[in-house]
Order: structure tokens, then sequence, then C-alpha cells
């Protein structure tokens, strides 16, 4: 006998069936949405632990704090004083006081800068400077004085004939070439034909005619001279304003160690030097000659136990040191 579901059992389980798959939607809808709330989570998570790209890039681009500029000291260089007339005559001049407008060299309680040393931080004037300068070359006599002075570390000041430069153009180039200067001695060193006019033309042109030769010879153009003899009285005040305009400035000296006149006594041009010495800064004639050479190495030593350290001449360090106490040249 079959027995027929009734229409309650029909509905019944059709109820049950769909309950189900109601049961089973629900679950994945929860099964989705926990898998979204997980994944969302975990970005988060990463977001706040490592941050983003763009936050990292700005931080990195942060300056560093700038640092206060660093001040250097200034060391300015007292201005030298006037010297007198004659060589010997200066070492009996008492010292200019302090804070007058006399600038040139013989009687100065300061001293400008040495070129041989470069310490900006040095008390210049506490410096003793001593400037050893040579009249009348080129001569047989040039290279041995610049090989003494090169061993033992000194440099010096060169006032060359222009008539001579020709004859001598290998030891011109290498007394420049190792750390000297040469300057202009005019081209003939003739009285005559420099002073007996009184007139500025003869002077000037022999200046200009021996610039012109030594930038020929050398590449290098000289602005200070010497006057041969000195520049007392054979310069006058129409010359000197003649220099001043073609831009020439003029170095006499403080200290005539008169090698000139003492031929064969070495002896003697030590013993002037000596007398002669006393001032912070002094600017020493001595000439090319065979005494000189024997006397030199006496010179220095004795220069170095008083204090004094070797400087060469350099135009951007230009002081006056003329007879005629002119501050233009």
């Amino acid at each position: 006998m079959i027995n027929h579901p009734t229409s309650e059992s029909r509905t019944t389980s059709r109820s049950q069936h769909r309950s189900g798959k109601t049961m089973k939607a629900l679950v994945t809808v929860a099964l989705i949405l926990s898998s979204i709330s997980i994944v969302m989570s975990a970005y988060a998570t990463n977001q706040i632990i490592h941050g983003s790209k763009s936050a990292t890039g700005a931080e990195m681009q942060t300056p560093p704090p700038v640092a206060s500029p660093v001040t250097v000291p200034q060391v300015s260089t007292p201005k030298p004083k006037d010297s007198s007339s004659e060589g010997a005559a200066l070492t009996e001049k008492p010292a200019v006081k302090p804070g007058t407008e006399d600038k040139s060299i013989a009687n100065t309680g300061k001293t400008p800068a040495s070129s041989e040393k470069t310490d900006t931080q040095s008390t210049v004037s506490a410096q003793k400077v001593v400037y050893l300068t040579f009249d009348d070359g080129p001569s047989k006599y040039t290279d041995t004085i610049v090989d003494l002075l090169q061993k033992r570390g000194i440099h010096a000041t060169f006032f060359m004939i222009g008539s001579q430069l020709t004859d001598h153009e290998e030891s011109v180039n290498r007394t420049i070439e190792l750390g000297n200067y040469v300057g202009l001695h005019s081209m003939s060193h003739s009285k005559k034909k420099l002073y007996d006019s009184g007139k500025a033309d003869p002077f000037l042109k022999e200046y200009q005619q021996e610039q012109a030769l030594v930038n020929e010879l050398t590449g290098t153009t000289p602005w200070l001279i010497r006057a041969p003899y000195g520049s007392k009285p054979g310069v006058n005040a129409d010359i000197r304003d003649r220099l001043a305009e073609a831009n020439f400035k003029m170095w006499d000296w403080t200290v005539d160690s008169k090698d000139w006149n003492y031929t064969g006594k070495p002896d003697k041009i030590i013993q002037e030097v000596k007398r002669q010495v006393h001032r912070d800064t002094e600017v020493i004639l001595m000439h090319e000659k065979s005494q000189t050479v024997q006397a030199l190495p006496d010179i220095i030593d004795y220069l170095q136990k008083k204090g004094y350290s070797f400087a060469v001449y350099k135009p951007e360090m230009h002081f006056p040191v003329n007879f005629a106490k002119d501050d233009r040249l």
C-alpha cells in the first residue's frame, strides 16, 4: 500500500528546503565580509607601521640645520713711515711716533707683511722684515747670488741694468723663476744721460725702454725702479711727477752696505750692515760684486740672529721707500 504525502507535509518540506538555502547564502556573505574585514584591517595596519612612500621622501628631503658662518680674522698691514735722504744718515734719526702720516719706510716701527710668511693669523706688527736688494746686474755673479739665496730659502729683489740684460738672458729668467723680483735700473746707468739735463724725458724713456725689454725677454712687466746712485739729488720734482703719471714706483734704501766702496773687504761690508740695521723693516742696498758674495752668508746669519725674516718685493704690497718721501712712488 503506497502512502502519499499529505499537503501539510509537502508544505513543511518546501519550507525546510528554502530555509537551508537561506542559511547557506548567509554563511557565504558572512565569510565574504569577514575576508574583506581581514584584508582592510591588514592594509590599515601596514599603513600605520610603515607609512606611505611620499611621507618618507618628504622626511628625507628635509635639509640639515645650517651651521653658523666661520669668521676668519683679518690682519691689517700697518703702513710704513718715511725715510731720510741717505743710508748712513738714516741711523741717526729717531723713530717716527706712531699715529703720524709719515708713510715711507726708514723710521718705521711697524712692518709690511713678509712675503716669506703667509699665515694671516700671525701678528704682522711683531715681525722684523728685511729686503735684500742687489743692483747693477745681471752679471757673472747673478747665478752665484741666486744659488746662495736658494739654499737658505730666501728671495731677494734685483735691480738690473737694461744694456746688460740680453747677454745674461738665461740668468735673468732663472732669477725670476726661482721666486726673486727683477726691477729696473735704467738702460745706461749714466749720470750724464739721466740727470745732467734736469729734464724728465731722458730719465723716463730709459725706464720705459728697459721695461719693454724685460717683458720681451721674460714675459714679466716690472714697475719698480731704482735710480742709479740713488734718487737724491738727481730725481727732481718734475721727474717724480712724470714717474707717478706713468705708474712707476721707486725704491731707494734704508741701509747702504757700501759694498761698492769696499773692494776685496767683505768684513767691512758686514760691519756696515751691523752698524746701520735697527728698524723693524729694512731695505739693504748691495751690488753684484765679488766682495758682496763673500759677505752675504754672514750678513744673512746676522740678520736671522737679530730676528729678521726675509722678504721679496711684491707689487701688490708696495710701500714707499724714497728719499723725497713721495707717497706716490
